[in-house]
This record gives structure tokens, C-alpha cells and sequence, in this order.
């Protein structure tokens, strides 16, 4: 995946979605090729897909309405995207994020730990620590 996608989407936490939609389109466009149409897409889907499988994201619509356009690339970006997007999250943020649910019920009761003896130096004979 190109990096200016990856830095795109990181920029975009406090964005609107319709900058962020306006923003990858001049990025997807600038690596991948000005957008195709459906008949395009659908007579080059074999080199599309192919483009797709080597990072070159391809966008498809018209370029005049963004919120129809469609975004192909391959599930390995859209993982790598989606790494990008949550990194700078916040700790609570990153815990909503793998479904994390704070105990709600009484008191929790933790019992006394191990008893544990301290730790004991030796020392060799000539005063340095073993």
C-alpha cells in the first residue's frame, strides 16, 4: 500500500467524512489513475483486480459524486488501513476497539497475596555480589 494513503487516513482523525472522502480521492487518484467508469471496470476487471493484488488501489465512479464512488483494493491494504486508522487512538478507544466491557457488578474481593521471604545476597569472597 502507498504511504500517502496510510498518512491520509492517520491525518484524518478530526476530519468531516466528506473531506476525508474529497482527500482520498485525490490520493487514490494521484497513485492509481484518474477513476474508471462501471463499463471500464467491468471490461478491465482482470487488470483491475490485478492492480488491486499489487497496492495500486483503483477508484470507480464519477468523480463528480464521491459519496457513489467505489474503492477497490485488496483485503491485505484494507487490513493495513484499517492498522493505520487506529494507530494514535486512545487507551479507551483501543479497548472499545477489541470489545473490552468494565466489570459492573459488586466489589471485587482479591485475596491476600503469597507470602514471600526477601531475597538474599551472597556474596563471593572478594565482596562482589553473585
Amino acid at each position: 500500500m502507498d504511504a500517502r494513503i496510510l498518512k491520509q487516513v492517520q491525518d484524518a482523525r478530526n476530519a468531516s467524512r466528506q473531506d476525508i472522502a474529497n482527500g482520498l480521492v485525490e490520493t487514490i487518484t494521484q497513485i492509481g489513475g484518474e477513476p474508471l467508469t462501471v463499463r471500464m471496470a467491468k471490461d478491465e476487471l482482470s487488470a483491475v483486480l490485478g492492480q488491486a493484488r499489487n497496492g495500486i488501489p483503483k477508484l470507480i465512479g464519477n468523480r463528480k459524486k464521491t459519496e457513489d464512488m467505489t474503492l477497490v483494493i485488496s483485503l491485505k491494504d484494507l487490513a493495513e488501513l484499517a492498522t493505520a486508522a487506529r494507530q494514535g487512538e486512545t487507551v479507551g478507544e483501543a479497548l472499545d476497539a477489541i470489545g473490552f466491557k468494565p466489570h459492573t457488578g459488586g466489589r471485587i474481593i482479591v485475596g491476600q497475596g503469597r507470602k514471600r521471604e526477601p531475597l538474599q545476597r551472597t556474596g563471593n569472597a572478594d565482596g562482589s555480589l553473585k
